[in-house]
């Protein structure tokens, strides 16, 4: 069964280093597609939304990080959460109103 995450990216685009556009990283990641593992969709250039099948998490953003580094010659850190971690959080977040504490 085929389960959402996503992808966050440290250091993009950031003091001017690391620089790269949203096309860019969707044209880095066609790389990185296979059967058990789509691209979906880009928020800014450091959000990866995937939809992925029979791998971990974690081997997607070892995916991820291979490319850039190849890219960028040096290691781009990336961490991934499943939709499900990320709804729990926004849950959290909206039982509670954080916005006035």
């Amino acid at each position: 069964m085929a389960q959402l995450g996503v992808a966050f990216v440290r250091g993009l685009n950031m003091f001017g280093r690391n620089r790269i556009t949203v096309e860019e990283m969707r044209n880095l990641l066609i790389d990185i597609e296979d059967d058990s593992l789509h691209i979906i969709d880009l928020y800014k250039p450091d959000n990866i939304i995937f939809q992925k099948t029979g791998i971990h998490y974690a081997q997607v953003g070892l995916r991820i990080q291979a490319v850039l580094q190849d890219l960028f010659g040096k290691e781009v850190m990336v961490t991934t959460r499943s939709i499900n971690t990320i709804n729990g959080l926004m849950k959290r977040i909206y039982e509670k109103d954080y916005q006035n504490l």
